[in-house]
């Protein structure tokens, strides 16, 4: 990475393998959802016009997910591929509380209910109900907020092509390459794709589009196992009250705990 042209943010610390529970908790951040109580009427944001200030390192940050949005509520419909084949689909819900508060819950045939996530600034949690296994770990320095405001990181910006590019490092050790990339398109400076990496290659590439507003609309991720999910929102709804309590932790109950790192070992690459 050359000299010119690019703005350094440096910071302290952060240990390596964070760089996948970050990423889970974005993609959780970058979803959408639709409560379970009676429908409201839906609450469109309004378009996003032409980003006409300074371009900074701490702009970057702030534009990473939807900014100031307070809460999100929308359906989604995923589709899931592997080595480019149709491998299943599935629908869900899921409740986006700022700062740092998402639920997801995603649903198989007969409205059965095949996974949850809770992603809050203290735990990490993935229920798999059909095996009865919790994946599980404490979470603190892992949420949004804390991802624009954690000294143990290192912010480099960059232009690249279209995009304004914001890489994320261990500031302990910039030697590991990057753990973090953000793309921001230069009209206006939506958050268009999120690369994270793993031992400085590619891992898990999550890219949007169809915005409404500031929100995206459509999202893809793709696995370096070869596996895509393709994500559609529906019925979008902002700034709507969700109540705290749907945010409680996934009580342990009989069920198998296991750490999450288990549960990120089925995502690494296929050699």
């Amino acid at each position: 990475m050359g000299k010119q042209g690019i703005l350094i943010s440096s910071h302290r610390g952060l240990t390596h393998g964070m760089t996948y529970p970050v990423a889970i908790c974005m993609l959780a951040a970058l979803l959408l959802f639709a409560g379970c109580a009676a429908k409201k009427e839906v609450v469109r944001q309004p378009k996003a016009g032409p980003y006409t200030g300074p371009v900074t390192i701490e702009v970057l940050k702030q534009s990473v997910g939807f900014r100031d949005i307070r809460t999100i509520k929308a359906l989604v419909d995923v589709k899931v591929f592997r080595k480019g084949e149709p491998a299943g689909s599935f629908n869900g819900v899921l409740g986006y509380k700022a700062p740092d508060a998402v639920k997801t819950s995603f649903f198989g045939p007969f409205g059965l209910t095949v996974m949850e996530m809770l992603a809050t600034k203290d735990v990490l949690q993935v229920y798999v109900p059909p095996k009865n296994i919790l994946y599980e770990t404490l979470s603190p320095g892992i949420s949004l907020s804390s991802l624009r405001n954690d000294d143990r990181f290192l912010y480099v910006m960059q232009e690249e092509g279209d995009f304004h590019a914001l890489y994320v490092y261990n500031a302990a050790d910039t030697t590991e390459g990057p753990l973090m990339k953000y793309l921001f398109d230069r009209t206006f400076l939506l958050n268009r794709k999120i690369i994270v990496y793993r031992s400085a290659e590619e891992a898990m590439t999550i890219s949007f589009g169809d915005f409404d507003g500031t929100v995206p609309g459509l999202s893809r991720i793709s696995f370096s196992n070869g596996t895509d999910m393709e994500i559609t929102f529906q019925e979008p709804e902002y700034d709507t009250e969700i109540p705290d309590a749907y945010f409680r932790e996934i009580e342990h109950g009989d069920k198998q705990i296991l750490p999450f790192q288990e549960l990120l070992k089925r995502f690494a690459p296929r050699r």
